[in-house]
């Protein structure tokens, strides 16, 4: 069947054409509304809509309930649909949830049979209408614009076939597929809909198992973002299927969210583990922060484990004792730097978590998670070996970094220990063979930034050694602060210090950091670690963070400033500076899976725009994983400015009366010309 736009828009304002809460929000940026109403403008097709009539009470976004029986489920459409309500209606939906100004003030202009959205310089050309004023006005808007368009001396005869198109688009019929029968519970409609939506993002068993919690508890979804939110702005980013996860195993004791269902007759039980989740998780990050001195999202080894540490606290209900604390940090740095989360992640969840819902001490249920971990990896020695490697997607990143703060490790100018109580301004990642030297000397992308190549530096420290050779200014600090370069695990023997010596250098590092992480690890698991936590604060409060600078997968001083000018370019032009280094993530698993150069993960316009990456030089697998991700990347300068230019802020791009725009002579760093 087809139905009328006008008609639809009806639908949805009487309540017979709802949205189920298991979808998803709003989520397309201005291009995307921009090119629907191109596409029916000139009657291109824009593809049909899937409805799902029921009598089934469904949970549906939005205030009250929906009048009609049956009730009109929206499953596949809810982006156009939702777009042409925005624009026609000049307001959004009552289901809607995203970001509103991705459909407000569309624009269209006469002469040039363009949509654009609203710019200044449209301000004194009356050829651009404002289209929700001429949907609301309807065909009486027509003669207004014909008026207005006579007394500034325009003919409006000339452009009546252009209104016309513009109000008949509401009378355009789109397509509708109906899914009805009694044998279509939610479950087989969530189903249908992942199978229409393959090209798209697929509905997980968490948004399913979200939805249902907000049927019987509507605000859960916001209680939870609010969490969200507090965390992130401590440098730890969670998503809504990690919190309901790690409330699931609070509520139910399991890790599979079918579990969820049974206990979710009312909102009770979600509003109480939310709780008592949002208390533990605060702790274990406090923990996780102040002793292990993982302080913030770039440095935690894995996400998943941490619901396992929020079961133990919430099972046992102790203010954990030294020992029981180190031993589960012990559990916790382990399980994150092997990856015990990055396969069957579910049901190795339900096997940890029946350990210590099984157990009956705290003690037992400790020593019974190490065994297993144990026996799943088959010895925890830390191998030399195991530093082999660059920082991009290395666990063994996070564990220099543990080392760093756990092992008192001293900075370079100051020989005051790395503690966070004790820093003034950020960490920075310090190359101890300076980048240009090894470049200079032939060494590749890999060799240059090896992890035993870094070590942590305050800015200060970082900023005086500059392209010095070690061999320089490593006998300047073991002169001037005795026992600093041991400290950092830095080998002794001079003549590694020389730049056609650092492959030697190498080897000798990572031997010393893999015998200092076993004796750290080792402390954590039999007491002897005679290191002070870095905080005394309240471990339930809010965590605090000093974020250091990131491993990045900058390779050069030259490509590190180019970045920075791409990100202060648009910056100056009032536009959202991007987040340099990166790490992207799996949604499912948590674990990283490439590092951008500079990257605007929610688009450069926030929710605006889709995800963006600049990526200089970069492998092919980064490249890959960026296009899968459902990122646009650019490879160079030029073409991201030309993005921005043209597509995210159109204006840029006309010169007028009042700006005038110059380009710089540049020259390239890398060929000269």
């Amino acid at each position: 069947m087809a139905t009328k736009i006008s008609t639809i828009l009806d639908e949805i304002d009487n309540g017979s054409i709802a949205l189920p809460v298991f979808q998803r929000g709003f989520v397309w940026n201005r291009k995307q509304v921009r090119e629907l109403f191109n596409s029916l403008y000139n009657e291109y097709p824009v593809g049909s809509l899937l409805i799902w009539k029921t009598i089934s009470t469904v949970p549906t976004r939005g205030k009250g309930k929906p009048p009609f029986a049956p009730i009109q489920i929206l499953l596949d459409g809810q982006q156009r649909i939702t777009s042409l309500y925005g624009v026609m209606r000049g307001h959004e939906p009552t289901f809607f949830d995203g970001n509103a100004k991705a459909f407000q003030d569309l624009h269209f202009h006469l002469e040039d049979k363009k949509f654009e959205f609203y710019q200044p310089v449209m301000r004194n050309d009356p050829l651009w209408i404002d289209l929700s004023t001429l949907y609301q006005q309807g065909w009486s808007g027509f003669d207004l614009i014909s008026e207005n368009l006579d007394a500034t001396g325009i003919s409006s005869t000339k452009y009546g076939t252009q209104i016309g198109k513009l109000l008949s688009i509401a009378e355009r019929e789109i397509h509708i597929d109906n899914v009805t029968g009694k044998d279509k519970t939610v479950d087989v409609v969530v189903e249908i809909f992942n199978q229409v939506n393959s090209g798209g993002t697929k509905l997980t068993q968490g948004d399913l198992a979200l939805a249902k919690v907000c049927a019987v508890w509507p605000e859960a979804r916001t209680a939870m973002q609010s969490n969200l939110s507090k965390w992130q702005d401590s440098g730890y980013y969670f998503n809504l299927d990690w919190l309901l996860r790690v409330i699931n195993t609070i509520v139910t004791g399991k890790a599979r969210f079918v579990h969820l269902e049974g206990a979710i007759l009312d909102g009770d039980p979600i509003k109480v583990g939310l709780e008592q989740a949002k208390r533990n998780i605060n702790k274990a990050l406090y923990i996780i922060s102040n002793r292990l001195g993982l302080d913030h999202d770039q440095v935690l080894f894995a996400k998943l484990p941490i619901p396992i540490i929020v079961a133990f606290l919430n099972r046992y209900d102790i203010t954990l004792m030294p020992d029981k604390r180190d031993k589960l940090l012990y559990w916790y740095a382990h399980a994150g730097m092997w990856g015990r989360y990055s396969g069957t992640t579910e049901a190795t969840l339900d096997q940890h978590l029946s350990i210590i819902l099984d157990s009956q001490s705290a003690d037992e249920a400790l020593e019974r998670l190490i065994d297993e971990l144990r026996i799943w990896r088959g010895g925890l020695d830390v191998r030399e070996q195991h530093f082999i490697g660059s920082t991009r997607r290395s666990r063994f990143y996070s564990v220099l970094y543990m080392m760093t703060r756990m092992g008192q490790a001293r900075d370079f100018h100051d020989g005051l220990p790395l503690k966070k109580s004790q820093l003034t301004a950020q960490l920075e990642l310090h190359h101890l063979f300076p980048k240009k030297l090894l470049y200079d000397s032939g060494y590749d992308r890999y060799t240059v930034n090896a992890l035993a190549n870094y070590c942590f530096l305050a800015q200060e420290s970082n900023r005086k050694i500059g392209y010095r050779s070690p061999s320089e200014y490593m006998a300047e600090v073991a002169d001037n602060n005795p026992g600093v370069l041991e400290s950092q695990w830095i080998p002794m023997d001079q003549e590694l210090w020389k730049v056609e010596n650092y492959e030697a250098f190498l080897e000798a590092r990572r031997k010393l950091l893999a015998e200092a992480a076993n004796t750290l690890l080792d402390g954590l698991l039999t007491g002897y670690l005679d290191v002070p936590t870095e905080s005394d604060d309240d471990p339930s409060s809010e965590p605090t963070i000093l974020a250091p600078t990131r491993p990045t997968s900058i390779i050069d001083d030259e490509e590190e400033a180019l970045i920075n000018e791409i990100n202060d370019w648009v910056i100056d032009r009032g536009l959202q500076a991007g987040i340099i280094g990166y790490e992207l993530a799996d949604p499912e698993t948590g674990e990283p899976v490439a590092m951008f150069d500079l990257a605007w993960p929610e688009g450069v316009q926030q929710e605006l725009s889709q995800p963006v990456a600049v990526l200089i030089d970069e492998d092919i697998d980064v490249l890959v994983a960026a296009n899968r991700h459902g990122y646009r990347f650019f490879i160079n300068q030029e073409d991201f400015q030309s993005y921005i230019i043209h597509e995210i802020s159109p204006a840029f791009a006309d010169e007028n009366e009042t700006t005038e725009y110059k380009s710089t002579l540049r020259v390239n760093l890398r060929t000269g010309e």
